[in-house]
């Protein structure tokens, strides 16, 4: 049975604020750009790679299957890109940091975590860079910064992204205006996959789009401050349906917890968003704090892990998605207390 990131298991639950990410992008000189390279051209980049990276867990993505590649994705370990044409990972040992080799740049670092703040993040993701910086010839111009494949990435390189859960902006209607506020200074609210992906469980990225003039320490303050901004809005929000929406909020909450608490198949969209009333009721007092551990199970419910739960478990089915959503259900049973 698949496990979820121990970086994950181990984290704390609070309101609203889920995790962060720092990522990296970076290319060596002398190479063509990933869509363009050549496997024979890479040999020497990926030697150097293997012998810096040598207390890391090294992943060949054309050794995984389909499923071994999605989880990995339901993970954060890699992007859904990197599932197409990626070539190597390298991933640490507690799975919160992870380097892509061959996504849309040559080298794309990545660190996360759910209670060091996006500094600490920056520092361990910057420490990484440095430490492959001394052994590649990074493709970096005096005037533009780090060059990379996509445009929108050249200069310092960084996309610094925050996991939020935003419940009541999203039952309120407010999600919308909130995230055309942010397009105007650079940043976009996306799914929990990044660009392209939807949100799940009212659960979305905040990340800045711009990384060209502006420095490392300047968007990550500027992203932390516009966090603070959203966290203030949803616990007004929040407030409002405390107050003035008592009974209705009420009803939302434990109708989501007697559904997850006796359904026997589900779908994941229901599931998300059932998870996400009841994370809402343990964050509003309703319910106890231990009812759920909600980072861990957006992650459990997924197709992938639900997969290799079913293969544990050795489950005879005729449909498979029918069996993933009669196991997703039981899972859920399980985890809430309900019936087995």
């Amino acid at each position: 049975m698949a496990k979820i990131s121990p970086w994950v298991s181990q984290a704390k639950e609070i309101p609203v604020e889920m995790s962060s990410r720092i990522r990296l992008a970076r290319n060596v000189r002398e190479l063509p750009f990933p869509h363009m390279v050549k496997d024979e051209e890479m040999t020497q980049m990926i030697e150097t790679l293997n012998d810096t990276l040598s207390d890391f867990k090294k992943v060949d993505l054309e050794e995984l299957k389909f499923e071994d590649k999605a989880l990995l994705v339901e993970k954060h370990l890699i992007s859904p890109l990197f599932t197409e044409r990626g070539r190597l990972s390298y991933i640490n040992d507690d799975e919160s940091v992870s380097i892509m080799v061959n996504e849309e740049d040559h080298i794309r670092i990545q660190a996360m975590g759910a209670e060091l703040s996006l500094d600490e993040i920056y520092e361990k993701a910057s420490a990484l860079d440095d430490r492959l910086e001394n052994r590649l010839d990074y493709a970096f111009d005096d005037k533009y910064g780090f060059l990379t494949a996509c445009p929108t990435n050249i200069g310092t390189g960084l996309r610094a992204s925050i996991m939020l859960h935003l419940p009541a902006l999203s039952l309120g209607n407010r999600i919308q205006r909130v995230s055309n506020n942010l397009n105007r200074f650079g940043f976009t609210l996306r799914g929990i996959y990044g660009e392209g992906s939807v949100p799940l469980g009212h659960i979305y990225q905040l990340s800045n789009q711009l990384t060209l003039g502006q420095s490392e320490e300047g968007i990550i303050k500027s992203l932390n401050e516009l966090k603070e901004r959203i966290i203030e809005e949803e616990i007004e929000m929040r407030s409002i349906m405390n107050n003035e929406h008592l009974i209705k909020a009420k009803d939302s909450i434990f109708r989501s917890y007697g559904i997850l608490k006796y359904a026997y198949t589900i779908s994941l969209k229901e599931a998300a968003n059932h998870l996400s009333n009841i994370k809402l009721g343990v964050d509003l007092g309703y319910l106890p704090e231990d009812t759920i551990r909600f980072q861990e199970l957006v992650q459990l419910i997924q197709p992938a892990f639900i997969k290799m739960r079913l293969n544990s478990l050795n489950k005879e089915y005729v449909s498979l998605e029918k069996a993933v959503a009669e196991e997703r259900a039981a899972l859920l049973r399980e985890q809430i207390g309900g019936t087995i």
